[in-house]
């Protein structure tokens, strides 16, 4: 449902400043570029898509950091730490990196919201969400 809301807020706005155009930054590796699309393409089909992973010369996580440090804007991700994160009220991913390999287990740079379950306390908790 993630990304299918945030389409619809990213067309909200668009129409609201009188933009031309949305943009998402999903990759074509996975479906999130199909929700985001689609959800434009069905409320607002005048808008142009732009999609840099698919549409500019960014083939890998490394070539989208010499994009982003030839043009001096600032990320968080590092060679070290080349990870794509997905974060939003309702989850948070993480790709990329030693991740690629199924057969890799995370490092700790990966853990964001939680931790290693080997590391976590050995006890139940109870968590009410409320919304």
């Amino acid at each position: 449902m993630a990304r299918p809301i945030i389409a619809k807020a990213q067309v909200e706005l668009a129409l609201k400043v009188g933009a031309d155009a949305l943009c998402h930054g999903a990759t074509g590796k996975g479906n999130d570029q199909v929700r985001f699309e689609t959800t434009y393409t069905a409320l607002a089909p005048q808008l142009k898509v732009v999609a840099p992973w698919r549409e500019w010369n960014l083939r890998s996580r490394e070539a989208l950091l010499d994009y982003l440090k030839e043009r001096n804007i600032p990320t968080t991700a590092s060679l070290e730490k080349i990870y794509s994160r997905d974060e939003n009220a309702w989850h948070i991913s993480t790709e990329g990196g030693v991740l690629e390999s199924p057969a890799n287990a995370p490092n700790k740079d990966c853990w964001v919201w939680t931790v290693d379950p080997l590391e976590a306390p050995d006890q139940p908790e109870e968590v009410t969400v409320t919304v």
